[in-house]
């Protein structure tokens, strides 16, 4: 198998994979790598911070890498620290800093070996259990595309006497549509992902029939827009079977003129049932960890807080009973509790000064700011919701100002408001017929940069609108109320603005301006 026979798509799915992977696990990178002899190949690399490894990369095979032992030895591999294994300390990662890593092999369906899948680290890492699960989740997705990939270039060039059975070893059916007549054509494949009798006229209103009913307007839509623009579409939804069980299929359609200029399509259909369900497990793992990771943060925030402040808050009481009792005495001693009292005073600035060193977490100058582009930002946080927005079935529509200034800022607080704004999006259509999650960004009067996030949801009550960025408040059953004051924090802390305005005609619409170094003040 050569490189050129992973599909474009499938190579982008792979990018979104590892750049989920280094953010879970905070590391700076996270590899799909392939040996292509003499040499071993960075096929996909993450598009994380300090990440040395360059995509299309090359190294000689035989010179000790990480990745190397596993390919040959087809077995995971754990470095927590190569500085201190004698075993390890030659690697040649370790010239780029890289001092710890977790791998493990990635095979064709026939047992070859395709590369690995990896993270490595600067520093002493040994990746606890949960990692280790989640990686290995990662590369049983990249092993389903693999044979996936298998199943379409090994059969799907056989002859012609091979197809049907080619199309029904890669669950992938083929079809054409005629859009002046409405005339559609199915292979036998297309049938059975489908569930009908070939007996049966296959119509645009069967197909629709078929399609999930959270999914039909979205189906709807992209052929209404095919038929008028007579333009290729690449499209993902469900079926609901007539035994209540529901399939994943992938539709691809490429738009082509008969001699008579009539416009037709022609396309694959993929049940990509199985490869979803590996996702969803990928995606629960994803959510457990960021779960983990952020009651872990706040556990420990919360006891950092109540270390500092219980102190000057048993000084108040202290002070204050014993003013009290000076207080109480038949000749009650004025400047005794006076003294109390005013040691009172000076337990309480101390009790404030706590809570000012922890609003200071999202202080001006805690955290490096360099100059930030809120269009890759943005773009980013959608790879990383990829699987969030398929789930749901919502539509995405970006509106990106291709003129966007720079912002000066700290790229990972920003980039957190961003997919702050976007998840509250996504949940709040939880429920909604029509999901679509539209983003923008754009140029203020002021020379500033301006951000929209806008859904479809059932949006805030207007008694609320006023509440929404109050610490502690929130509308959701099992919401902290922290995420939008957190958001306030980080965006009043560059200088910048953020607010809610109600939806037209339904949903929420949250902005936020930053200055820019041309904006006005």
């Amino acid at each position: 198998m050569s490189p050129a026979e992973v599909p474009f798509e499938t190579v982008q799915k792979w990018q979104e994979i590892v750049n989920i992977i280094a953010e879970i696990m905070h590391v700076p990178s996270a590899l799909v790598m392939k040996v292509e002899p003499p040499n071993i190949k960075v096929f996909v690399s993450s598009e994380s911070n300090s990440n040395p490894y360059e995509r299309n990369e090359v190294a000689p095979l035989n010179t000790g890498l990480y990745c190397e032992t596993v390919m040959k030895t087809r077995q995971s591999l754990l470095v927590p620290d190569a500085l201190r294994d004698e075993e390890w300390k030659s690697n040649p990662d370790i010239k780029l800093g890289m001092i710890s890593y977790l791998g493990f092999p990635v095979s064709w369906p026939d047992g070859q070996i395709f590369g690995t899948i990896c993270v490595l680290d600067r520093k002493e890492n040994s990746y606890s259990e949960p990692y280790r699960k989640f990686v290995l989740q990662c590369r049983d997705v990249l092993e389903a595309d693999l044979r996936a990939v298998a199943r379409l270039s090994g059969e799907l060039t056989r002859s012609e006497a091979y197809l049907e059975e080619a199309q029904r070893f890669s669950h992938t059916g083929s079809f054409g549509w005629r859009v002046s007549t409405g005339e559609i054509v199915w292979s036998k494949e297309s049938f059975r992902i489908f569930g009908y009798d070939q007996s049966l006229a296959v119509t645009l209103d069967r197909v629709i029939q078929r399609v999930h009913p959270e999914d039909r307007a979205l189906v709807q839509r992209t052929l209404d827009r095919a038929s008028r623009d007579g333009k290729d579409f690449d499209n993902e939804y469900r079926l609901l079977m007539p035994d209540d069980s529901i399939k994943h299929v992938h539709v691809v359609a490429h738009a082509v003129r008969d001699h008579a200029n009539e416009l037709e399509f022609i396309g694959a259909v993929m049940d990509v049932t199985e490869a979803r369900r590996v996702e969803q497990e990928m995606y629960q793992a994803r959510t457990e960890l960021a779960h983990v990771t952020r009651v872990a943060t706040a556990g420990e925030l919360a006891a950092a807080i109540a270390h500092e402040i219980r102190q000057p808050i048993t000084g108040m009481v202290t002070m204050a009973n014993a003013a009290l009792r000076w207080l109480s005495r038949e000749n009650p001693d004025i400047g005794r509790a006076r003294d109390a009292m005013n040691k009172v005073v000076a337990a309480g600035h101390q009790a404030s000064d706590v809570i000012t060193n922890v609003r200071g977490l999202f202080g001006k100058d805690t955290q490096e700011k360099t100059p930030t582009d809120l269009n890759t930002l943005i773009q980013s946080v959608l790879a990383m919701v990829s699987i969030d927005l398929h789930k749901q079935s919502i539509e995405s529509q970006l509106t990106l100002s291709e003129q966007l200034p720079p912002v000066v800022g700290n790229e990972v607080q920003l980039q957190q408001v961003i997919l702050n704004l976007v998840m509250n999006a996504i949940e709040s259509m939880d429920s909604a017929e029509t999901r679509v999650l539209s983003i923008k960004s754009g140029i203020t009067e002021r020379n500033g940069v301006r951000v929209s996030i806008a859904d479809t949801g059932s949006g805030i009550d207007q008694a609320n609108l006023n509440r929404i960025f109050e610490p502690m408040f929130t509308t959701k059953a099992r919401g902290m109320g922290m995420g939008l004051s957190i958001c306030k924090s980080i965006i009043e802390s560059h200088n910048g603005r953020i607010w809610l305005t109600a939806g037209s005609p339904r949903g929420s619409v949250f902005q936020f301006e930053l200055p820019t170094g041309g904006a006005e003040r």
